[in-house]
This record gives structure tokens, C-alpha cells and sequence, in this order.
């Protein structure tokens, strides 16, 4: 069985790739004046990856919450820990938001302009920058730290 602890960082690549591929078919579908909105497509894909994203997001978060009361119990320190799990809470809830309201939209076909649709590439890089700078944070409390990793036998 996998540890608790460890679920975490296998949970955590799934909204980062499901983000990082809307905001890639968002700015392919700007520049290739493809809709966003109704229900073609492209617009049924981002929608859906806006949803996944949002969903993987939440449950990368409660696996993130399980794995940093192991650790503090383990004995590391919480102010170690604080400022992923700021920047995972702020990711989190952004993208949980942002799923809602892609998923809202799709549901409700509003139409999405022109300039809406600049408007939502640009949040949605907004985004990535935000998950870039948690993932690399998170990658430091394991790499250089080693938090949650199970030391080598032997």
C-alpha cells in the first residue's frame, strides 16, 4: 500500500497537466480565432480541461493537507512548509474557481468575445505562473530537503 504522505506528489501532476494543456489549447485557440464558448470542439476540451483541472486540484490539495500534518508529525518544521502550502491553497482555490466558472460558462453557453478570450488566456497565464512557482517550491521541500521521502536501505 502507498503511504498517505506520498499520494500527494502523484496527485499533483494531474491539474498541473490538464492546466497547463488549457491554457496551451486556450492560446492556440486565440490566435486561430477558434470559439471557446457553445459547443464545438475546442470549446467542449477546454471547458472539460478546466473542469478536470479544478477537480485534481481539490483532491491534490487534501492529499497535500494529509501529507503536511505527516510531516509536521514527523518532526519538520511547519514554517518550512508554509510557503508551498500557501501558494498550494491560493493554487488550489484559483483553479477550483476557475473550473467553476469555465464549467458555468460551458453549461450556460455564454458567449465568450474576442477580447473575452484574450482576457481569459491572460488569466489562465496568470494561472501557470502561480503553479509553476508552487510546483517549484513543493520540488524543493522534497529535493532539497527531503521531506516525506523515505530514506534509502541500506
Amino acid at each position: 500500500m502507498i503511504p498517505l504522505e506520498q499520494l500527494h506528489p502523484i496527485v499533483v501532476h494531474f491539474p498541473i497537466v490538464f492546466f497547463l494543456s488549457l491554457v496551451a489549447l486556450d492560446a492556440f485557440a486565440l490566435f486561430r480565432n477558434k470559439a471557446i464558448d457553445g459547443r464545438g470542439g475546442v470549446a467542449n476540451l477546454s471547458a472539460g480541461l478546466a473542469v478536470l483541472a479544478g477537480l485534481a486540484a481539490a483532491a491534490a490539495y487534501s492529499f497535500g493537507d494529509a501529507a503536511l500534518e505527516i510531516a509536521v508529525a514527523n518532526g519538520v518544521a511547519e514554517a518550512q512548509l508554509e510557503t508551498h502550502q500557501i501558494l498550494g491553497t491560493t493554487t488550489a482555490i484559483a483553479l477550483g474557481l476557475w473550473g467553476l466558472a469555465r464549467g458555468f460558462v460551458w453549461w450556460r453557453q455564454v458567449p465568450i468575445s474576442k477580447g473575452r478570450v484574450r482576457g481569459v488566456v491572460l488569466v489562465e497565464l496568470t494561472f501557470a505562473i502561480l503553479i509553476i512557482v508552487t510546483a517549484f517550491y513543493g520540488g524543493q521541500l522534497v529535493y532539497d530537503f527531503g521531506v516525506n521521502v523515505a530514506p534509502l536501505a541500506g
